[in-house]
């Protein structure tokens, strides 16, 4: 009965995050620059090149294996991030309830239906909702082998673990916390052996290992060198500069390396750059997690330290090492944007749930309303619902992306099959179902000029060419181009040219 009674509301709330999103598949937002990318490796996998995207693998062949059955290569991405983010409410619930307890869990997933982050990318062609997905659950499973000690446990810890990594490259340290929790602290009331301790971590390690290595031998195969990536770069050299790379690579073109001996060298260059990271990275993580969120997260750790239970404390500074880990090092390192920190929304979710069921019991207290306990947590928890909702709503929007669909949409229409078409960003391309590639910051001169050296038949501008080639109107010339379609939409503008050839 007690399982029953369990599942009940998680299903409701699950139905309710379903629900909610479906929104996002009947209206989806302009598609991302990286979603494009997936998009093209996901054509690839189908072909059987796996491993021909610069990104790590797994986001785009779950979007070849649903695109099977949809037809649709944004449809299949989107499918994808929906229902991740609709399975992210089990995770997140279950830290809830193994850290503190049930009401605390249920709090947390109803936060995760609603989240404006977790929300809006559940609409979106992006790795972020798989990831929250798969980071969660191998923190979930990384805790229970911690504290249980079950092989089992540590399977499925490296299975999920290898699953996000597989999807973004930075969650490899998910392993190396883990090992450093297993092989330095005792679980919470009890001890464990040395050899304990060391056959656990090597049970993760390889089983990680298994899981990950078709992946790893490829980029082997392919770099000459070991790499958790074609994009993070982590070796004893320094720094390198990629060629130039094709498609929508031409608007990331630079391989990031992560020169590990560097850092050793310099020790105090790296604790400052430790510190300026952690601050960068909260300041921008409390901008996506929100600041009423991070308000009751704050209470909900005045609760935990107040509460003095060992198991309690122990599993929050589990969690806590995540944040620590890629606050200070990873993000700091690579690059501390909302986005990047927002990887660490999910799992800081509990500690606001806790947070607020710790202020609604001194409320209660405090003005003598324990009788009404219920109606006031229940009319306090769907307030902070709708708060969050609205205003994601009303901030996290693409609709300014807008343009560039339409723009796409009549190029599709209008243009011929096989061109190629020349633009800033590759939304009106992709949307054309046309070939691409970007415009230089040059002159109006230069950029004719390479335009027709690449063969390119349209050139797409906006309102930021002036910004990015100053001088190009007035270098403007009728016999070079021929005006096709204009859009203005307040301060947006698309423009689209036929390139005349020379005869």
């Amino acid at each position: 009965m007690k399982k029953r009674r369990t599942w009940q509301p998680l299903l409701l709330i699950m139905a309710l995050a379903l629900g909610l999103r479906i929104f996002l598949v009947l209206y989806p937002e302009v598609i991302h620059n990286d979603g494009i990318e997936y998009i093209r490796y996901a054509k690839e996998v189908l072909t059987g090149n796996w491993t021909a995207g610069k990104a790590n693998p797994g986001y785009p062949v779950l979007i070849a294996l649903v695109y099977s059955l949809v037809g649709n290569y944004e449809l299949a991405g989107i499918w994808i991030s929906v229902i991740f983010g609709v399975l992210l409410i089990l995770p997140v619930f279950y830290l809830g309830k193994t850290i503190f307890n049930e009401r605390v869990g249920i709090i947390s997933s109803l936060v995760v239906a609603v989240h404006p982050i977790l929300y809006s990318s559940s609409g979106s062609v992006l790795t972020e909702s798989t990831y929250h997905f798969f980071m969660a659950t191998s923190v979930l499973f990384g805790w229970y082998a911690f504290h249980k000690g079950r092989w089992v446990h540590a399977l499925l810890f490296s299975l999920f673990a290898s699953l996000a990594f597989l999807t973004r490259p930075e969650a490899i340290g998910f392993l190396l916390i883990f090992s450093v929790w297993v092989f330095f602290f005792n679980p919470p009331g009890g001890k464990r052996s040395i050899s304990g301790r060391i056959w656990m971590i090597l049970i993760a390690t390889l089983a990680f290992l298994i899981f990950s290595s078709p992946f790893l031998i490829q980029i082997r195969k392919e770099t000459g060198k070991w790499s958790i990536s074609k994009k993070v770069d982590v070796s004893i050299g320094s720094f390198s500069k990629m060629g130039e790379l094709p498609s929508i690579d031409e608007i990331r073109p630079w391989r990031k390396g992560v020169p590990l001996l560097s850092l050793v060298k310099d020790p105090l260059s790296l604790l400052v750059k430790m510190g300026t990271g952690l601050s960068k990275s909260f300041y921008r993580f409390q901008q996506g997690f929100h600041p009423l969120l991070c308000f009751f997260a704050v209470i909900g750790w005045i609760g935990i330290i107040r509460n003095r239970s060992r198991t309690s404390l122990k599993a929050n500074l589990y969690i806590l090492t995540h944040h620590f880990f890629y606050f200070a090092l990873v993000f700091s390192i690579l690059i501390a944007t909302r986005r990047y920190t927002s990887q660490m929304i999910a799992i800081s979710i509990p500690w606001a749930a806790f947070g607020l069921e710790v202020a609604l019991e001194w409320i209660l207290q405090r003005w003598k309303l324990v009788e009404n306990k219920g109606k006031v947590a229940t009319l306090s928890v769907a307030l902070l619902l709708l708060i969050l909702f609205i205003q994601g709503r009303v901030i996290h929007s693409r609709e300014h992306r807008e343009i560039q669909r339409e723009a796409g949409l009549w190029m599709k229409d209008h243009l011929p099959r096989g061109v190629y078409i020349m633009s800033r960003l590759p939304q009106e391309a992709f949307y054309a179902d046309l070939s691409w590639t970007g415009i230089p910051k040059k002159g109006y001169e230069e950029i004719l000029q390479i335009a027709r050296s690449k063969g390119v038949g349209y050139l797409v501008l906006d309102e930021n060419t002036e910004e990015r080639s100053p001088g190009f109107w007035g270098e403007f010339k009728k016999e070079d181009l021929i005006l096709l379609k204009t859009w203005d939409k307040e301060n947006q503008k698309i423009v689209v040219y036929e390139i005349i050839y020379p005869k």
